[in-house]
Protein backbone atom coordinates (compact mmCIF):
# COMPACT_ATOMS: atom_id res chain seq x y z
CA UNK A 1 0.00 0.00 0.00
CA UNK A 2 1.54 3.30 -1.09
CA UNK A 3 1.24 6.49 0.91
CA UNK A 4 2.71 9.97 1.09
CA UNK A 5 4.07 11.55 4.23
CA UNK A 6 2.57 14.88 5.30
CA UNK A 7 4.61 17.01 7.69
CA UNK A 8 2.40 20.11 7.50
CA UNK A 9 0.98 19.50 11.00
CA UNK A 10 4.30 18.65 12.65
CA UNK A 11 5.36 21.09 15.33
CA UNK A 12 8.84 21.55 16.71
CA UNK A 13 9.48 20.64 20.32
CA UNK A 14 8.61 23.58 22.50
CA UNK A 15 10.61 24.71 25.47
CA UNK A 16 9.91 27.09 28.30
CA UNK A 17 10.51 30.79 27.86
CA UNK A 18 11.40 33.25 30.60
CA UNK A 19 7.92 34.49 31.45
CA UNK A 20 4.97 33.88 33.78
CA UNK A 21 3.00 30.63 33.72
CA UNK A 22 -0.05 29.55 35.67
CA UNK A 23 0.76 26.35 37.60
CA UNK A 24 -1.13 23.80 39.65
CA UNK A 25 0.60 21.56 42.21
CA UNK A 26 0.28 17.91 41.26
CA UNK A 27 2.32 16.66 44.21
CA UNK A 28 4.24 18.08 47.17
CA UNK A 29 6.66 16.18 49.37
CA UNK A 30 9.90 16.31 51.31
CA UNK A 31 12.68 14.17 49.87
CA UNK A 32 16.38 13.53 50.47
CA UNK A 33 18.93 14.65 47.90
CA UNK A 34 20.69 12.01 45.79
CA UNK A 35 23.72 12.19 48.06
CA UNK A 36 21.50 11.84 51.12
CA UNK A 37 23.22 14.74 52.88
CA UNK A 38 20.34 17.21 52.54
CA UNK A 39 16.57 17.36 52.05
CA UNK A 40 14.25 19.46 49.92
CA UNK A 41 10.60 20.42 49.82
CA UNK A 42 9.62 19.52 46.27
CA UNK A 43 6.59 20.87 44.43
CA UNK A 44 5.71 18.98 41.25
CA UNK A 45 4.13 21.73 39.17
CA UNK A 46 2.03 21.32 36.03
CA UNK A 47 1.28 24.18 33.64
CA UNK A 48 -2.49 24.58 33.85
CA UNK A 49 -4.56 23.54 30.84
CA UNK A 50 -7.63 25.54 31.88
CA UNK A 51 -5.77 28.80 31.14
CA UNK A 52 -4.82 29.82 27.61
CA UNK A 53 -1.01 29.67 27.67
CA UNK A 54 1.94 27.86 26.12
CA UNK A 55 3.34 24.65 27.56
CA UNK A 56 0.03 23.31 28.94
CA UNK A 57 0.48 20.08 30.91
CA UNK A 58 4.28 20.40 30.98
CA UNK A 59 5.92 19.79 34.35
CA UNK A 60 8.47 21.69 36.39
CA UNK A 61 9.87 20.60 39.75
CA UNK A 62 10.46 23.38 42.26
CA UNK A 63 12.82 22.41 45.07
CA UNK A 64 13.75 24.31 48.18
CA UNK A 65 16.71 22.83 50.03
CA UNK A 66 17.54 23.03 53.70
CA UNK A 67 20.28 25.52 54.54
CA UNK A 68 23.50 23.61 55.19
CA UNK A 69 24.56 25.90 58.04
CA UNK A 70 21.38 25.34 60.07
CA UNK A 71 19.85 22.20 58.48
CA UNK A 72 16.56 24.15 58.36
CA UNK A 73 14.51 25.58 55.51
CA UNK A 74 14.57 29.28 54.68
CA UNK A 75 11.28 30.17 56.35
CA UNK A 76 10.89 33.42 54.42
CA UNK A 77 11.04 31.60 51.06
CA UNK A 78 8.76 28.80 52.22
CA UNK A 79 6.16 31.25 53.54
CA UNK A 80 6.39 33.19 50.26
CA UNK A 81 5.37 30.06 48.40
CA UNK A 82 2.65 29.31 50.92
CA UNK A 83 1.18 32.81 50.60
CA UNK A 84 0.98 32.43 46.81
CA UNK A 85 -0.53 28.93 46.82
CA UNK A 86 -2.43 28.59 50.10
CA UNK A 87 -3.27 32.24 50.56
CA UNK A 88 -4.40 32.37 54.17
CA UNK A 89 -2.73 31.79 57.49
CA UNK A 90 -3.50 28.34 58.88
CA UNK A 91 -2.36 26.10 61.70
CA UNK A 92 -0.90 22.68 60.93
CA UNK A 93 -0.31 19.73 63.24
CA UNK A 94 2.81 18.62 61.34
CA UNK A 95 5.22 19.85 58.68
CA UNK A 96 3.91 17.06 56.42
CA UNK A 97 0.36 18.47 56.74
CA UNK A 98 1.71 21.85 55.67
CA UNK A 99 3.43 20.39 52.60
CA UNK A 100 0.34 18.35 51.66
CA UNK A 101 -1.79 21.52 51.69
CA UNK A 102 -0.01 22.68 48.51
CA UNK A 103 -1.51 19.80 46.48
CA UNK A 104 -4.16 20.88 43.99
CA UNK A 105 -3.53 24.58 44.58
CA UNK A 106 -2.66 27.10 41.87
CA UNK A 107 -0.28 30.05 41.59
CA UNK A 108 1.47 32.10 38.94
CA UNK A 109 5.21 31.50 38.67
CA UNK A 110 7.99 33.28 36.80
CA UNK A 111 10.21 30.85 34.89
CA UNK A 112 13.92 31.57 34.67
CA UNK A 113 16.11 29.46 32.38
CA UNK A 114 19.07 28.20 34.39
CA UNK A 115 22.17 27.34 32.36
CA UNK A 116 24.51 24.94 34.17
CA UNK A 117 27.30 23.06 32.37
CA UNK A 118 25.64 23.78 29.02
CA UNK A 119 22.29 22.32 30.08
CA UNK A 120 19.32 24.71 30.21
CA UNK A 121 16.74 23.91 32.89
CA UNK A 122 13.55 25.86 33.63
CA UNK A 123 13.41 26.98 37.28
CA UNK A 124 10.69 28.93 39.04
CA UNK A 125 12.18 32.23 40.16
CA UNK A 126 9.22 33.28 42.34
CA UNK A 127 5.47 32.80 42.78
CA UNK A 128 2.53 35.20 42.95
CA UNK A 129 -1.14 34.54 43.54
CA UNK A 130 -2.92 33.11 40.52
CA UNK A 131 -4.83 35.38 38.16
CA UNK A 132 -7.35 32.54 37.68
CA UNK A 133 -8.53 31.30 41.11
CA UNK A 134 -11.31 29.10 39.68
CA UNK A 135 -9.47 25.90 38.85
CA UNK A 136 -10.82 23.72 36.03
CA UNK A 137 -7.58 21.91 35.16
CA UNK A 138 -8.12 18.45 33.69
CA UNK A 139 -5.55 15.88 34.77
CA UNK A 140 -4.27 13.49 32.14
CA UNK A 141 -5.38 9.94 32.77
CA UNK A 142 -2.52 7.68 33.77
CA UNK A 143 -2.52 4.64 31.50
CA UNK A 144 -0.75 1.33 31.78
CA UNK A 145 1.69 1.83 28.92
CA UNK A 146 3.31 -1.58 29.26
CA UNK A 147 0.22 -3.56 28.32
CA UNK A 148 1.20 -6.28 30.77
CA UNK A 149 -1.00 -7.80 33.43
CA UNK A 150 -0.23 -9.76 36.56
CA UNK A 151 0.78 -13.34 35.73
CA UNK A 152 -0.86 -16.16 37.65
CA UNK A 153 2.15 -18.29 38.61
CA UNK A 154 2.36 -21.30 40.84
CA UNK A 155 5.49 -22.50 42.64
CA UNK A 156 5.63 -25.58 40.36
CA UNK A 157 5.70 -23.38 37.21
CA UNK A 158 9.06 -21.85 38.13
CA UNK A 159 12.22 -23.52 36.74
CA UNK A 160 14.25 -22.94 39.91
Amino acid sequence: MAFTTDFSEVQEFKSFEEKFYEFIVKDAYEEPTQSGTNHSVTLELVVRNDVKQDMQNFRVWDRQYRLTATNKYNLKQLMGKASAFIGQEKNYATFEDFINDFKGRAAKGKIKLDNYNGKVTPKVQFFNKTDFPNIAHTWKEKTDSTGFSQADLKEDDLPF
